[in-house]
């Protein structure tokens, strides 16, 4: 079920007038009376970014102009890109994940159904300029001098069946992910959770194992097997020695936790064995490291882990159901495609930060729009829906104010998604969706019958 309207322009017009007028003056942006207050400052940056993400100063004060009736020049938002600026944007986007909406309801999706809830957690990297490096060190040391690598690394979370992008942390480039704050967080029980290997931790895997959460991961060369007995196996000469191409086992893994959960291993195809070696060898050579060769022995296969029982992830699921977890990489995609949140016109360290968590609250306000007009992930193109967001995105600063042009702008929303944003079925290179299908011809059958 789509989001609601009626429940998301109170959301959005909150968001950008009363909370972004107490955010602005908390933060220490506004302290007195003046034209560019905390809500014309934030509607003027966020919709223009997500109509034109390579905005310049004159875009903002046009925007200002046209659609919020503030007439200051291009120098009047420079001057206000400061340090107060960068924190009341930060707040605003964190703020953002506070909204939650009822009246959004999961999609059926096949296989999927089985669980509570389906997450899909992952981080990625954002260069920054060499003037953030203090405050944002990236590869190179914390300690390195100032004018070093620059970065923040950008943890997100979103839940497959809603589309919603429900939680977020941000951090400093050479962090790493399982510090997040969202990386922590309890789930429902009876949920599925998938994460990449920069999440893997015993102590997390046993908490979300009590908490009766299902994990599905792949493991790091370097994790340690056991039999259910206590006893470490050699898990490389294991899967040589092995002769089918699928392998099941029930094993302890860890030193500290020594969680049960059940290996599952799927050999490749050669060449896809060779293209994991290579891309192995480029990442040691880049960080002038010895390429390890239980490394690039594990390469000839998909190795996972996962406490579900057999009944709800079996050996031939587990890897379609792993490419679900590629969704949040397509999420990133978005965002630095065509949110551009990666590129900068300014080497001041609070433009360039103010504007970056203002592209990322403008993703959040479009994937909010595309839930509306009827947005599911592995049925739509994010790539392509993003664009018909941005087409009209400057019609967003009337819509927030009246629900009755809201609903027009996402009723046309809803149309381009239904003509052009729908992933295809294809038998040459079957999609996520079509994969799923495929291990669920109930749910598939109900759909072609028109039962859904």
């Amino acid at each position: 079920m789509p989001l609601s309207v009626a429940e998301l322009q109170p959301a959005l017009h909150d968001l950008f007038t009363d909370t972004a007028d107490h955010l602005a003056r908390q933060s220490g942006f506004c302290q007195r009376a003046r034209k560019l207050t905390g809500p014309v400052f934030a509607q003027a940056v966020v919709f223009t970014l997500l109509s034109k993400p390579n905005a310049t100063l004159d875009d903002y004060a046009d925007t200002a102009a046209d659609y919020l009736d503030c007439a200051v020049t291009p120098q009047a938002f420079d001057k206000r890109f400061c340090p107060a600026a960068a924190c009341f944007f930060e707040a605003l986007f964190l703020e953002a994940f506070n909204r939650s909406f009822n009246s959004l309801r999961p999609a059926l999706l096949p296989v999927l159904r089985r669980f509570t809830a389906t997450f899909i957690r992952d981080a990625t990297l954002v260069a920054l300029p060499a003037c953030l490096a203090v405050l944002f060190p990236g590869r190179g040391g914390r300690h390195t001098p100032h004018g070093k690598a620059a970065a923040v690394k950008l943890v997100f979370e979103a839940e497959v069946t809603t589309g919603e992008l429900t939680d977020t942390s941000i951090l400093a480039g050479l962090d790493n992910e399982r510090t997040a704050e969202v990386a922590g967080k309890p789930l429902l029980p009876g949920s599925l959770l998938l994460e990449d290997m920069g999440f893997f931790s015993g102590d997390r895997l046993q908490v979300y194992i009590d908490q009766g959460v299902y994990v599905l991961t792949r493991i790091p060369a370097w994790t340690a097997v056991f039999d259910l007995k206590g006893r470490r196996l050699d898990l490389v000469k294991l899967l040589r020695q092995h002769q089918g191409d699928s392998l099941e086992l029930p094993v302890r893994i860890l030193h500290g936790t020594l969680a049960q959960v059940r290996l599952l291993a799927v050999r490749v195809p050669a060449e896809e064995a060779e293209k994991r070696r290579e891309r192995v060898r480029q990442e040691a050579k880049k960080r002038g490291r010895p390429v390890s060769q239980k490394k690039l022995d594990m390469c000839e296969w998909n190795i996972l882990v996962s406490n579900a029982p057999a009944e709800l992830i079996g050996l031939g699921e587990a890897c379609v159901i792993r490419r679900v977890r590629w969704q949040i990489e397509l999420v990133f995609k978005v965002f630095k495609s065509e949110g551009k949140i990666d590129q900068t016109r300014s080497n001041d360290p609070y433009r360039v930060m103010s504007e970056l968590y203002a592209k990322l609250l403008a993703m959040v306000v479009q994937q909010w729009l595309l839930l509306a007009a009827g947005y599911q992930m592995l049925r739509h193109s994010a790539r392509r829906a993003a664009r018909r967001v941005r087409a009209q995105a400057k019609k967003l600063f009337k819509a927030i104010k009246r629900i009755d042009r809201l609903a027009r702008l996402v009723a046309r929303l809803a149309t381009t998604l239904h003509r052009y944003c729908r992933i295809v079925h294809r038998n040459q290179e079957p999609s996520t969706l079509d994969r799923l299908n495929a291990l669920d011809p109930e749910l598939e059958l109900r759909q072609k019958l028109g039962w859904l």
